[in-house]
C-alpha cells in the first residue's frame, strides 16, 4: 500500500509542476479553452486559467488578482470603468489576445507593448490621444481595433507592424493628409478610417 501512496504522491508533484509550468495555447486552438467569467472561480487554479473574460463588472481599477494567472492567453475587460491598464501586464507574457473596450482608459499603456505574442488587441471606444512609439515591439499583432478614441499621435513606428492585417480606426478624426501617411507607412494593411476631417495633426517629421 506504501508503494500506491507514494506514487500517487509522485504523480500529484508532478501534475502541479505541470500546472505551474507557463504555457503558450496555440492561436488557432485558443477558442477551445474553457473561459473563466468570474475572479472567485479563476483564483482557484489560477495556474490553469488560460482565459478569461471578466466583461461588466464595474472595475475602476485594474484587478490586481489578474497577475496571480501567469498563464493567461486571453484576457477581456470590456464594458468596465478601467483609467488605466498598469505596466505590469508585461508580465503575463502569453497574452495573444487583450480586450479593454469600452473603459475610460486615456493612455496607451506601454505594458502593453511588451507583449510579444499578443495577436488581437482591442482598445476600442475608450479616450486614447496617442498610440506610443514602442507599438514596433507588438511583433505578433495581426489585429489592431481603436475605433472610437480621440488619436492624434500615430508613431511612423507603426511601420513595423509586418503581421498587422487589420487596423481599425473608424470615429477617431484625421484628415486626408494623416490617412494617407498611414497608408504608406501599412501599405499591406486594410485600415478601416471614417470620411476625412478638416483637421491637424501632429507630425513627428516636422522640424519645431
Amino acid at each position: 500500500m506504501r508503494w500506491i501512496v507514494n506514487i500517487s504522491i509522485t504523480i500529484a508533484v508532478i501534475l502541479s509542476l505541470n500546472s505551474a509550468k507557463g504555457q503558450l495555447i496555440s492561436f488557432d486552438k485558443l477558442d477551445t479553452a474553457r473561459v473563466f467569467s468570474s475572479l472567485e472561480s479563476a483564483l482557484l487554479f489560477p495556474k490553469e486559467v488560460y482565459r478569461l473574460d471578466l466583461s461588466r463588472q464595474k472595475f475602476k481599477a485594474f484587478p490586481e488578482e489578474i497577475f496571480l494567472m501567469s498563464n493567461l492567453n486571453e484576457l477581456i475587460l470590456d464594458k468596465n470603468k478601467l483609467l488605466e491598464i498598469p505596466d505590469r501586464i508585461s508580465s503575463l507574457k502569453y497574452l495573444q489576445r487583450l480586450s479593454c473596450s469600452k473603459n475610460r482608459l486615456e493612455v496607451f499603456g506601454t505594458g502593453i507593448c511588451q507583449l510579444k505574442h499578443l495577436v488581437i488587441l482591442d482598445l476600442s471606444e475608450n479616450s486614447l490621444e496617442e498610440i506610443p512609439d514602442a507599438i514596433e515591439n507588438l511583433a505578433s499583432l495581426q489585429k489592431l481595433i481603436l475605433w472610437g478614441n480621440l488619436l492624434r499621435y500615430f508613431p511612423t513606428s507603426l511601420g513595423q507592424l509586418e503581421k498587422l492585417e487589420d487596423f481599425d480606426l473608424l470615429h477617431n478624426d484625421m484628415n486626408q493628409d494623416e490617412q494617407d501617411r498611414l497608408k504608406n507607412l501599412l501599405p499591406n494593411t486594410f485600415i478601416h478610417f471614417s470620411p476625412p476631417c478638416r483637421c491637424d495633426f501632429y507630425d513627428e517629421d516636422e522640424e519645431e
